[in-house]
């Protein structure tokens, strides 16, 4: 069985000022514990976080990111946990070996599963391994199911779920009732969300995975035989995941021919939602596309070289200007030839036609998931 990691011990016993004390569990995130929390004291999630935080509107937010001080505070007091272990739960530790410098405060944190929240309403955000739900004593959601290159459960080596096995409908625990007992039940439709069927979990999709928790629990990454640090990994792997969806999109025969010279395969119909970023996808999309990123991040660096000289590359072919270049690559893509071309002010012309397929496809997504989140409500 593949190694698996452990992201926080979760706390011992508590002595909290509710009826019964709730500990938080091995690697539970911590809306997951607020959720139970409140079951366990026989009452509704909304009901519970509103006697702790009256006119703060908790689940309108992503509170797995992390809490305002004064708030928590008043948490660690109720719960008898301490702060150092609710830090533990949350994202904000893990963002910063991913992110260079402060994440955005209300932006997309990069490679964190967005809730695509409205009001209370989640979109997606939030996946579980059935098996895990079903085996638990107290079921519960762990971090790990919020990271995006989770694809797969290493315990069970089976691919997670992100929605509802009956109804589809995105998991929402913070909108059970107290009746529902359990955080494995489904909010919508109410059926238990552990009797999902498992469904197999493809390796390179698992390589990633186990490789990238590798590096974030204080290991080196290599790539080209350097070795890189966390930060260092996650740039380059958001680099070749862009790559792939632009040669995807576009057909480019230089770069389709770079592909085969380095003996990567795409498989066929990449169903990549267009106008999103790898935090929005479904984790069907994201065990494919990150299976050929890490095609891309063990490719020797003799054939990677060759292979750019044998498909004819050009700067402007491997990194478009928009792109920012990882400090691995900026060496390499200078050697490539410059086609770039300086336009004058008289040069440029306003485009009259219909726009692009793939800029149509992407407007129209994000409609989509607007209008989804309108009729939820």
């Amino acid at each position: 069985m593949a190694k698996t990691y452990s992201w926080h011990p979760g706390s011992d016993r508590v002595v909290s000022t509710w009826a019964v004390s709730v500990p938080i569990l091995f690697d539970e995130i911590i809306s997951s514990w607020l959720v139970r929390a409140a079951l366990t004291q026989g009452c509704d999630p909304l009901v519970l976080t509103g006697e702790l935080w009256p006119k703060w509107r908790v689940w309108t937010i992503d509170i797995d990111r992390s809490i305002p001080e004064e708030r928590l505070k008043t948490l660690c007091v109720i719960s008898g946990i301490s702060a150092e272990i609710f830090h533990s739960a949350m994202l904000y530790p893990i963002i910063q070996q991913i992110y260079r410098g402060s994440p955005p405060v209300k932006a997309v944190w990069p490679w964190i599963l967005s809730l695509g929240k409205r009001n209370t309403k989640l979109r997606s955000g939030l996946q579980y391994c059935p098996s895990c739900l079903a085996e638990d004593n107290n079921p519960y959601y762990r971090i790990q199911w919020r990271f995006a290159w989770h694809t797969g459960c290493e315990t069970h080596q089976c691919r997670l779920h992100d929605c509802c096995w009956h109804c589809g409908a995105p998991i929402e625990p913070h909108r059970l009732l107290a009746e529902n007992q359990t955080v494995s039940i489904c909010a919508s439709c109410k059926v238990d969300l552990g009797r999902a069927d498992t469904i197999s979990w493809k390796d390179e999709a698992k390589s990633f995975q186990l490789e990238t928790d590798r590096i974030l629990q204080g290991e080196c990454g290599v790539y080209l035989g350097e070795s890189i640090s966390s930060h260092h990994w996650f740039e380059l792997a958001s680099f070749f995941e862009s790559f792939i969806r632009r040669v995807n999109r576009n057909g480019d025969e230089k770069l389709l021919g770079f592909i085969n010279e380095i003996g990567i395969v795409l498989p066929e119909h990449i169903p990549i939602m267009a106008g999103a970023g790898i935090e929005w996808l479904n984790v069907q999309m994201r065990e494919c596309l990150l299976g050929a990123v890490w095609r891309f991040l063990t490719v020797d660096k003799d054939r990677f070289l060759q292979a750019m000289k044998t498909a004819d590359l050009s700067r402007q072919g491997l990194c478009t200007r928009k792109e920012s270049v990882p400090d691995l690559l900026s060496g390499i893509i200078d050697g490539l030839p410059d086609h770039s071309v300086t336009r004058t002010k008289s040069q440029k012309t306003h485009l009259s036609g219909p726009r692009p397929r793939h800029e149509v496809i992407r407007m129209m997504k994000r409609l989509e998931r607007k209008l989804a989140l309108l009729k939820n409500e």
